[in-house]
């Protein structure tokens, strides 16, 4: 699955479209002087261009865009803290309505000059046309220019399946967390800008038989306690909900570690109480370790239920094969149960 926005084509500014009329209607203006067209098909064609302009760029606009209520809920909780997702409908709900009012008033004005015989009312009733149509584009500029700014933001987030087993891989900044999923991908991992954080996301893939699983490093968003979180942060991190998988957590317990053991700790119980997912601990950069934070980190781990710690190197692949067997024996497991109980309830409605 590739994000919903990302082949969305760049929306106009309602600047571009006003300028996009003004130049082509003039054009057409003085093409028509040079030829010898009777004053009611000379109105015609230059009500026609307008709103030929109107219609295609607003439509285009509308038409290329996800329709909200179908994109699934990591993409449309993501949404929501990117933009708003109130903000979006209204502003497509408006544009649709206004390609409904120019149709109106094209359509009105069009047959009012048809049966008109006065070249003074010809023309009038084509300025007016024009003028009624154009305010119409007008009064929708907001929503022209919020979708044409925004954009942008919905197309940067980078194409995550939520469907797909998963890995998240979670800890505090500078435990090693980008260079595990490297290390762990079997194909060439992404990097894309995450549009929460000031780091970019790195996604990798491993396959295993016809299975695709996914590998993320979620930068910025799974790394401090959530107590330090703005209302935009935590909501892009409950997005991550709705992703199918699992989290591995990194400890940083080398000599020279940036974050104390209590720290990583707290961030790892924010973790445990905010995500409804299984997670799998591992003590990073064993070749470099402070023994008394190894121990203190198993002592505490073991308080609250941890009883399968794995130690690796994710720099030097130490014990990073048994983690990986691990993990994706228990993504499979999850897996194949939500698939049986999806099998469950299909028969339970028939």
């Amino acid at each position: 699955m590739i994000s919903p926005f990302e082949r969305i084509p760049t929306v106009p500014r309602y600047e571009n479209i006003v300028n996009r009329v003004t130049l082509r209607y003039r054009k057409l203006v003085e093409s028509l002087r040079r030829k010898n067209v009777k004053l009611k098909d000379k109105e015609i064609k230059k009500l026609n261009l307008v709103y030929e302009i109107l219609i295609s760029s607003i439509r285009n606009i509308v038409e290329k865009l996800p329709y909200i209520d179908k994109v699934h809920p990591f993409y449309k909780d993501l949404l929501d803290v990117l933009i708003g997702y109130d903000n979006y409908k209204k502003a497509v709900v408006r544009l649709a309505r206004a390609i409904k009012l120019i149709d109106k008033i094209y359509r009105e004005y069009l047959n009012l000059i048809k049966v008109a015989e006065d070249p003074w009312e010809i023309r009038s009733l084509r300025k007016q046309g024009v003028g009624r149509m154009m305010s119409v584009l007008k009064r929708n500029r907001k929503y022209i220019d919020f979708l044409a700014e925004n954009i942008v933001k919905l197309k940067r987030i980078p194409s995550i399946d939520p469907e797909k087993p998963t890995i998240i891989v979670a800890g505090m900044p500078q435990v090693g967390k980008s260079t595990l999923v490297k290390r762990i991908s079997t194909a060439k991992t992404e990097i894309a800008s995450y549009p929460f954080t000031t780091k970019n996301l790195i996604l990798g893939h491993i396959r295993v038989g016809h299975e695709l699983i996914q590998a993320i490093d979620t930068p910025g968003l799974l790394d401090r306690p959530l107590s330090e979180r703005n209302p935009i942060e935590l909501q892009a991190i409950m997005a991550l909900k709705h992703v199918k998988g699992i989290i591995i957590y990194l400890f940083d317990v080398s000599i020279n570690s940036y974050y104390t053991v209590d720290e990583q700790i707290n961030v790892l119980k924010d973790i445990m109480g905010s995500f409804d997912k299984e997670i799998i601990v591992a003590i990073n950069k064993i070749d470099d370790a402070d023994k008394n934070k190894i121990n203190k980190v198993i002592n505490e781990l073991n308080k609250i239920g941890f009883d399968t710690i794995f130690k690796i190197s994710a720099l030097k692949g130490i014990g990073v094969d048994e983690l990986l067997k691990h993990a994706l024996s228990k993504l499979l497991e999850r897996s194949n149960a939500n698939v049986k109980d999806s099998i469950e309830n299909s028969r339970s409605r028939r």
